[in-house]
């Protein structure tokens, strides 16, 4: 029973240790795939779009403008 807690916990340790392992390279495929993939593109559009993804320049949609914000005073009712 304890060889079988041993080998669990051998398990788990190289597990977790692979996850922290991951290098940026891996995580800039990884959301370059997940994008290509959100936008549809197939053959030549998806190759050149990993291209630029993967050297580091393709810029990320701009995130939506937050609401202006106003200096004037606000009016009474």
């Amino acid at each position: 029973m304890r060889k079988i807690a041993h080998l669990l916990a051998l398990v788990v340790a190289l597990a977790s240790t692979s996850a922290v392992m991951a290098n940026p390279q891996h995580e800039r495929m990884r959301n370059c795939n997940k994008t290509a993939k959100e936008q549809a593109l197939k053959g030549d559009e998806r190759r050149a779009f990993m291209k630029t993804c993967l050297s580091g320049k393709h810029e990320k949609p701009a995130a939506e403008p937050e609401a202006a914000v106003s200096n004037e005073p606000k009016k009474a009712s």
